[in-house]
């Protein structure tokens, strides 16, 4: 009897405490490895965002570096004639400059500014000209122009007054076929237009009448007619229509953290900005001048709000503006990049801030960017490129 009992004992198994010793074991196991792998993961994710908005940086400045060093290609060397004046162009017969209407996003409060009158200049900066969503705060935005025909450096005079849409020209060789060109009085402030050569032309010795046709064409623009212009005016070549368009275009940061570029010549996409990174939280630059004390070299950085350089004084076509312009060798752009997603609020938080940009150049033109509490749970980068104008370094 005793042997039976004793056999039922230790067939009982676990007890109670015993399997409740088991379970806290494990779970607190559980919560150790699952704390491991959280905090693994958050670093993992804090690494690879961080990684994101470096390249985003990286690739934005590359994009914007490629199209900002060819500013005033083809229009510099004859700044005294072409800097300054307002721009008139049609495609497909309807008026895209001066634009009319509400521009679309970011760009809409810029070209209201404006009234939509853009005027022919290598690079201008609209100092807190975007308010993104993300930021909420104020960014900058680029406007650079540029030509890309081989020409373009020499203007080539009228013989006469224009007769239909036909100019009578000293020669044709420096056109083709479907070339744009930019046809102008030597008067400042007179309207310059972009027109087209026509498809069928073809130069040879001795041709003096340059046929005008196709998308880019059209006699009146915007009031003023291109048959209106006198027989001392000028035409010179900027590109070509069938792949080869000139550079019109306007960068800046919109909402979502994403920088956009857009075409001021619509390039076949009608009020269409074109979306070429993203991460980018806010956009600053400075212009980089060459003062009167420094001998045609470049010697000062200026913050685009200064008194002469704001982007509506620049953009008046005044003679003291034109020199403005010319004392412009360099431009100074910075990013400030953001990860997409906050990190977990912690103390210290993920970012304290605050950010600052262009602080090597001295605390007048330091860019300083305050960060607020719910801010301060991103990460951010900053990246800073000084772009030569080549095109203007020999202006004086």
């Amino acid at each position: 009897m005793i042997k039976l009992i004793r056999n039922r004992k230790s067939a009982n198994g676990f007890s109670l405490v015993e399997l409740m010793v088991v379970i806290v074991l494990v779970l607190m196991m559980s919560l150790a490895i699952f704390g491991i792998l959280s905090t693994s993961e958050g670093k993992k994710r804090t690494l690879t965002s961080v990684n994101d908005i470096n390249q985003a940086g990286n690739y934005a400045m590359y994009q914007l570096e490629k199209s900002l060093r060819a500013a005033g290609s083809g229009i510099s060397q004859n700044y005294q004639t072409v800097f300054g004046c307002p721009l008139r162009a049609a495609l497909s017969g309807n008026q895209i400059l001066p634009f009319t209407g509400t521009m679309a996003a970011p760009f809409a409060a810029l070209n209201t500014a404006l009234t939509g009158n853009f005027r022919l200049a290598p690079l201008i900066i609209a100092k807190d000209a975007t308010t993104p969503n993300m930021s909420g705060s104020k960014s900058d935005v680029i406007i650079m122009m540029s030509g890309t025909a081989g020409y373009g450096e020499v203007p080539t005079a009228f013989n006469s007054i224009p007769v239909s849409n036909n100019l009578s020209l000293i020669n044709t060789v420096a056109f083709n076929a479907n070339d744009l060109i930019l046809l102008m009085d030597q008067s400042a402030g007179t309207p310059c237009f972009l027109s087209q050569v026509d498809a069928a032309f073809t130069t040879a010795v001795g041709v003096t009448t340059l046929p005008m046709a196709g998308s880019f064409y059209s006699d009146t623009i915007a009031g003023n007619s291109i048959s209106s212009l006198p027989g001392t005016a000028i035409a010179m070549n900027l590109g070509n229509a069938t792949g080869n368009l000139p550079n019109f275009q306007m960068f800046g940061v919109g909402n979502n953290n994403t920088l956009f570029q857009y075409d001021l010549l619509q390039g076949g996409t009608l009020n269409t900005p074109l979306a070429i990174a993203d991460g980018i939280f806010e956009m600053h630059a400075l212009y980089g001048v060459a003062s009167a004390a420094g001998g045609g070299l470049l010697d000062t950085w200026v913050d685009p709000a200064a008194a002469g350089f704001d982007y509506l004084t620049l953009e008046n076509g005044s003679a003291p503006s034109t020199k403005t312009l010319v004392t412009i060798k360099a431009i100074r752009v910075g990013f400030i990049t953001r990860t997409s997603l906050p990190e977990k609020a912690s103390t210290p938080p993920a970012t304290t801030g605050p950010i600052k940009l262009f602080s090597d150049l001295g605390p007048t033109v330091t860019y300083t960017r305050t960060l607020t509490a719910a801010e301060q749970n991103y990460r951010y980068r900053t990246v800073e490129l000084t772009i030569p104008l080549r095109n203007s370094l020999f202006l004086n």
